[in-house]
Protein backbone atom coordinates (compact mmCIF):
# COMPACT_ATOMS: atom_id res chain seq x y z
CA UNK A 1 0.00 0.00 0.00
CA UNK A 2 1.00 3.62 -0.62
CA UNK A 3 0.32 6.02 2.24
CA UNK A 4 0.16 9.79 2.07
CA UNK A 5 -0.88 12.79 4.10
CA UNK A 6 -1.57 16.40 3.14
CA UNK A 7 -1.75 19.27 5.62
CA UNK A 8 -2.37 22.98 5.17
CA UNK A 9 -0.06 25.13 7.26
CA UNK A 10 -1.59 28.47 8.13
CA UNK A 11 0.38 31.32 6.51
CA UNK A 12 3.09 32.78 8.78
CA UNK A 13 2.38 36.15 10.35
CA UNK A 14 5.62 37.60 9.02
CA UNK A 15 8.54 35.29 8.33
CA UNK A 16 9.07 31.55 8.25
CA UNK A 17 10.64 31.63 11.69
CA UNK A 18 7.37 32.95 13.15
CA UNK A 19 5.15 30.31 11.57
CA UNK A 20 3.95 28.98 14.91
CA UNK A 21 0.27 29.53 14.19
CA UNK A 22 -1.97 26.49 14.44
CA UNK A 23 -2.18 24.13 11.48
CA UNK A 24 -5.13 22.03 10.44
CA UNK A 25 -4.90 18.26 10.09
CA UNK A 26 -7.44 16.16 8.20
CA UNK A 27 -8.02 12.69 9.45
CA UNK A 28 -10.44 9.85 9.96
CA UNK A 29 -9.93 7.76 13.06
CA UNK A 30 -10.38 4.47 11.23
CA UNK A 31 -7.84 5.29 8.53
CA UNK A 32 -4.72 5.78 10.64
CA UNK A 33 -2.06 3.24 9.83
CA UNK A 34 0.98 2.85 12.08
CA UNK A 35 4.08 1.47 10.36
CA UNK A 36 7.84 1.85 10.22
CA UNK A 37 8.96 5.24 8.91
CA UNK A 38 12.71 4.64 8.40
CA UNK A 39 14.83 7.81 8.65
CA UNK A 40 11.81 10.09 9.07
CA UNK A 41 12.53 9.13 12.69
CA UNK A 42 15.41 11.62 12.54
CA UNK A 43 12.90 14.48 12.35
CA UNK A 44 12.03 13.75 15.97
CA UNK A 45 15.69 13.22 16.89
CA UNK A 46 16.52 16.68 15.55
CA UNK A 47 13.52 18.34 17.21
CA UNK A 48 14.34 16.78 20.60
CA UNK A 49 17.98 17.84 20.22
CA UNK A 50 16.95 21.43 19.48
CA UNK A 51 14.57 21.53 22.43
CA UNK A 52 17.32 20.21 24.73
CA UNK A 53 19.76 22.78 23.32
CA UNK A 54 17.31 25.47 24.40
CA UNK A 55 16.46 23.87 27.74
CA UNK A 56 20.07 23.41 28.84
CA UNK A 57 21.47 26.51 27.12
CA UNK A 58 23.87 24.49 24.94
CA UNK A 59 25.75 26.29 22.17
CA UNK A 60 25.80 23.95 19.14
CA UNK A 61 28.54 26.05 17.51
CA UNK A 62 31.04 25.52 20.33
CA UNK A 63 29.96 22.22 21.94
CA UNK A 64 32.10 19.28 20.81
CA UNK A 65 30.66 15.77 20.52
CA UNK A 66 32.92 12.68 20.62
CA UNK A 67 31.98 9.75 18.37
CA UNK A 68 31.84 6.42 20.20
CA UNK A 69 32.82 3.09 18.70
CA UNK A 70 29.19 2.01 18.88
CA UNK A 71 27.97 5.10 17.01
CA UNK A 72 30.63 4.69 14.33
CA UNK A 73 29.57 1.06 13.82
CA UNK A 74 26.01 1.92 12.74
CA UNK A 75 24.98 0.32 9.45
CA UNK A 76 22.94 1.86 6.65
CA UNK A 77 23.23 5.46 5.50
CA UNK A 78 26.20 7.14 7.09
CA UNK A 79 27.93 10.46 7.70
CA UNK A 80 31.20 8.47 7.48
CA UNK A 81 32.10 9.10 11.11
CA UNK A 82 34.86 7.11 12.77
CA UNK A 83 35.39 6.15 16.39
CA UNK A 84 37.27 8.89 18.20
CA UNK A 85 36.19 11.68 15.85
CA UNK A 86 35.21 14.97 17.49
CA UNK A 87 32.72 17.27 15.78
CA UNK A 88 30.88 20.44 16.67
CA UNK A 89 27.29 19.66 17.59
CA UNK A 90 26.00 21.89 14.78
CA UNK A 91 28.01 19.89 12.25
CA UNK A 92 26.80 16.60 13.70
CA UNK A 93 23.16 17.67 13.37
CA UNK A 94 23.79 18.38 9.68
CA UNK A 95 25.54 15.00 9.40
CA UNK A 96 22.39 13.34 10.64
CA UNK A 97 19.90 15.17 8.41
CA UNK A 98 21.69 15.74 5.09
CA UNK A 99 23.31 12.35 4.31
CA UNK A 100 20.89 10.71 6.78
CA UNK A 101 23.74 9.53 8.97
CA UNK A 102 22.66 6.76 11.32
CA UNK A 103 26.05 7.11 13.00
CA UNK A 104 25.40 10.81 13.62
CA UNK A 105 21.90 10.11 14.99
CA UNK A 106 23.27 7.58 17.47
CA UNK A 107 26.05 9.96 18.55
CA UNK A 108 23.49 12.72 19.09
CA UNK A 109 21.35 10.44 21.26
CA UNK A 110 24.40 9.49 23.33
CA UNK A 111 25.46 13.11 23.78
CA UNK A 112 22.07 14.43 24.87
CA UNK A 113 21.40 11.27 26.85
CA UNK A 114 24.41 12.15 29.00
CA UNK A 115 22.95 15.63 29.46
CA UNK A 116 19.66 14.12 30.61
CA UNK A 117 21.44 11.59 32.78
CA UNK A 118 22.99 14.41 34.82
CA UNK A 119 19.49 15.54 35.81
CA UNK A 120 18.22 12.15 37.01
CA UNK A 121 17.65 11.79 40.73
CA UNK A 122 18.16 8.26 42.14
CA UNK A 123 15.61 6.72 44.53
CA UNK A 124 15.99 8.24 47.98
CA UNK A 125 15.76 4.84 49.72
CA UNK A 126 19.17 3.81 48.31
CA UNK A 127 22.44 4.43 50.15
CA UNK A 128 25.04 6.67 48.42
CA UNK A 129 26.88 3.74 46.85
CA UNK A 130 23.67 2.25 45.48
CA UNK A 131 22.56 5.65 44.18
CA UNK A 132 25.83 6.00 42.27
CA UNK A 133 25.45 2.51 40.81
CA UNK A 134 21.85 3.31 39.86
CA UNK A 135 22.95 6.39 37.91
CA UNK A 136 25.85 4.56 36.27
CA UNK A 137 23.53 1.83 34.99
CA UNK A 138 21.31 4.31 33.14
CA UNK A 139 21.68 4.20 29.36
CA UNK A 140 22.09 7.68 27.82
CA UNK A 141 20.63 6.40 24.55
CA UNK A 142 17.54 5.03 26.30
CA UNK A 143 17.08 8.29 28.20
CA UNK A 144 17.11 10.16 24.90
CA UNK A 145 14.58 7.77 23.36
CA UNK A 146 12.39 8.24 26.42
CA UNK A 147 12.49 11.98 25.75
CA UNK A 148 11.51 11.34 22.12
CA UNK A 149 8.45 9.41 23.28
CA UNK A 150 7.60 12.04 25.88
CA UNK A 151 7.47 14.67 23.14
CA UNK A 152 5.46 12.26 20.98
CA UNK A 153 2.73 12.29 23.63
CA UNK A 154 2.95 16.05 24.03
CA UNK A 155 2.34 16.52 20.29
CA UNK A 156 -0.62 14.13 20.26
CA UNK A 157 1.07 11.58 18.00
CA UNK A 158 -1.19 8.74 19.04
CA UNK A 159 0.07 6.15 16.55
CA UNK A 160 3.77 6.71 17.24
CA UNK A 161 6.39 4.95 19.36
CA UNK A 162 10.14 5.42 18.95
CA UNK A 163 12.61 2.65 19.76
CA UNK A 164 15.74 4.19 18.27
CA UNK A 165 17.02 7.62 17.14
CA UNK A 166 17.82 6.72 13.52
CA UNK A 167 14.94 4.64 12.09
CA UNK A 168 16.80 1.45 11.23
CA UNK A 169 14.54 -1.61 10.95
CA UNK A 170 12.67 -2.15 14.21
CA UNK A 171 9.01 -3.17 14.39
CA UNK A 172 8.73 -1.27 17.67
CA UNK A 173 9.73 1.99 15.96
CA UNK A 174 6.61 3.10 14.12
CA UNK A 175 4.39 6.04 13.27
CA UNK A 176 1.80 7.10 10.68
CA UNK A 177 1.77 9.62 7.86
CA UNK A 178 -0.63 11.70 9.88
CA UNK A 179 1.60 11.72 12.95
CA UNK A 180 4.67 12.57 10.90
CA UNK A 181 2.79 15.57 9.48
CA UNK A 182 1.98 16.69 13.02
CA UNK A 183 5.65 16.33 13.92
CA UNK A 184 6.79 18.33 10.88
CA UNK A 185 4.27 21.07 11.66
CA UNK A 186 5.66 21.40 15.20
CA UNK A 187 9.29 21.16 14.12
CA UNK A 188 8.96 23.89 11.49
CA UNK A 189 8.20 26.38 14.25
CA UNK A 190 11.88 26.10 15.18
CA UNK A 191 14.07 28.37 12.98
CA UNK A 192 17.16 26.23 13.63
CA UNK A 193 15.30 23.13 12.46
CA UNK A 194 14.22 24.88 9.26
CA UNK A 195 17.76 26.05 8.59
CA UNK A 196 19.20 22.54 8.85
CA UNK A 197 16.57 20.64 6.84
CA UNK A 198 16.68 23.19 4.02
CA UNK A 199 20.48 23.05 3.73
CA UNK A 200 21.56 21.50 0.42
CA UNK A 201 25.21 20.92 1.30
CA UNK A 202 27.29 21.23 4.46
CA UNK A 203 31.08 21.25 4.69
CA UNK A 204 32.90 21.12 8.02
CA UNK A 205 36.13 20.21 9.75
CA UNK A 206 36.62 17.83 12.68
CA UNK A 207 39.37 16.07 14.61
CA UNK A 208 40.11 12.35 14.47
CA UNK A 209 41.15 10.23 17.45
CA UNK A 210 44.80 11.34 16.99
CA UNK A 211 43.75 15.02 16.99
CA UNK A 212 44.46 15.36 13.28
CA UNK A 213 42.17 17.62 11.29
CA UNK A 214 39.76 16.00 8.85
CA UNK A 215 36.98 17.31 6.62
CA UNK A 216 33.42 16.25 5.84
CA UNK A 217 31.18 17.26 2.95
CA UNK A 218 27.55 16.15 3.02
CA UNK A 219 24.91 16.61 0.33
CA UNK A 220 21.22 16.50 1.18
CA UNK A 221 19.48 13.29 0.03
CA UNK A 222 16.27 15.26 -0.67
CA UNK A 223 16.29 15.95 -4.41
CA UNK A 224 13.18 18.13 -4.13
CA UNK A 225 15.20 20.89 -2.45
CA UNK A 226 16.38 21.73 -5.97
CA UNK A 227 12.74 21.77 -7.18
CA UNK A 228 11.33 24.49 -4.93
CA UNK A 229 10.38 22.26 -1.97
CA UNK A 230 11.40 23.00 1.60
CA UNK A 231 13.01 20.14 3.58
CA UNK A 232 12.32 17.88 5.33
CA UNK A 233 13.60 14.29 5.35
CA UNK A 234 13.93 11.20 3.19
CA UNK A 235 13.94 7.60 4.41
CA UNK A 236 14.05 4.00 3.27
CA UNK A 237 14.36 0.53 4.80
CA UNK A 238 13.14 -2.82 3.42
CA UNK A 239 10.21 -2.81 5.84
CA UNK A 240 9.29 0.89 5.63
CA UNK A 241 9.81 1.31 1.90
CA UNK A 242 10.79 4.66 0.38
CA UNK A 243 9.46 7.56 2.47
CA UNK A 244 9.50 11.35 2.29
CA UNK A 245 8.27 14.28 4.34
CA UNK A 246 8.47 17.70 2.72
CA UNK A 247 6.83 21.11 2.52
CA UNK A 248 6.14 23.62 -0.22
CA UNK A 249 4.61 27.09 -0.34
CA UNK A 250 3.04 28.84 -3.31
CA UNK A 251 1.06 32.07 -3.46
CA UNK A 252 0.51 32.15 0.27
CA UNK A 253 -0.58 28.50 0.50
CA UNK A 254 1.75 26.21 2.44
CA UNK A 255 1.45 22.42 2.34
CA UNK A 256 3.14 19.63 4.26
CA UNK A 257 3.25 16.37 2.30
CA UNK A 258 4.18 12.99 3.78
CA UNK A 259 4.40 9.81 1.71
CA UNK A 260 5.23 6.36 3.10
CA UNK A 261 5.97 3.03 1.44
CA UNK A 262 6.26 4.28 -2.15
CA UNK A 263 6.90 1.67 -4.83
CA UNK A 264 10.39 2.94 -5.69
CA UNK A 265 12.89 5.56 -4.55
CA UNK A 266 12.16 7.69 -7.60
CA UNK A 267 8.41 7.34 -7.08
CA UNK A 268 8.72 9.49 -3.93
CA UNK A 269 9.63 12.56 -5.96
CA UNK A 270 6.97 11.87 -8.57
CA UNK A 271 4.10 11.28 -6.12
CA UNK A 272 4.88 14.32 -3.96
CA UNK A 273 5.08 16.64 -6.95
CA UNK A 274 1.84 15.25 -8.40
CA UNK A 275 -0.03 15.50 -5.09
CA UNK A 276 1.15 19.03 -4.35
CA UNK A 277 0.51 20.26 -7.92
CA UNK A 278 -3.01 18.86 -7.89
CA UNK A 279 -3.73 20.30 -4.44
CA UNK A 280 -2.42 23.76 -5.33
CA UNK A 281 -4.38 23.85 -8.60
CA UNK A 282 -7.59 23.58 -6.59
CA UNK A 283 -6.66 25.44 -3.42
CA UNK A 284 -5.45 28.61 -5.18
CA UNK A 285 -8.99 29.16 -6.50
CA UNK A 286 -10.27 29.46 -2.93
CA UNK A 287 -9.46 32.60 -0.93
CA UNK A 288 -10.89 31.74 2.49
CA UNK A 289 -8.68 29.46 4.59
CA UNK A 290 -11.61 27.53 6.06
CA UNK A 291 -12.90 26.83 2.56
CA UNK A 292 -9.43 25.70 1.47
CA UNK A 293 -9.49 23.18 4.28
CA UNK A 294 -12.76 21.72 2.95
CA UNK A 295 -11.31 21.57 -0.58
CA UNK A 296 -8.19 19.79 0.65
CA UNK A 297 -10.32 17.21 2.44
CA UNK A 298 -12.22 16.61 -0.81
CA UNK A 299 -8.94 16.30 -2.75
CA UNK A 300 -7.72 13.62 -0.36
CA UNK A 301 -10.92 11.63 -0.77
CA UNK A 302 -10.56 11.80 -4.55
CA UNK A 303 -6.91 10.67 -4.28
CA UNK A 304 -7.97 7.69 -2.22
CA UNK A 305 -10.67 6.75 -4.68
CA UNK A 306 -8.37 7.15 -7.67
CA UNK A 307 -5.68 4.98 -6.13
CA UNK A 308 -8.21 2.39 -5.03
CA UNK A 309 -6.71 1.88 -1.57
CA UNK A 310 -9.17 1.77 1.29
CA UNK A 311 -6.43 2.07 3.93
CA UNK A 312 -4.76 5.22 2.62
CA UNK A 313 -3.96 7.91 5.13
CA UNK A 314 -4.76 11.51 4.35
Amino acid sequence: FFFFFLMIRRPPRSTLSSSSAASDVYKRQEERESREIASLTKIMTLLVAIKLIKRFNIDPFTSIVPISEYAASMTGTSALLESGDKLLLNDLLHGMMLPSGNDAALAISEYFGEVLKATVLPPIDLDPKQQKEYINRLSPRKLFIKEMNRLTQELGMQETVFANPHGLMNFNNHSSAQDVAKLVSAAMKEPYFCQIVNCKRHVCKALDEKQNEKSFSWKNTNKLLWKGFYGIKTGITPTAGPCLATSIEREGISLIVVVLNCKTLNQRWIEVRKLSKWAFSRLKKVNVLEEREKVLQMIVHVCCAALGESSLIY
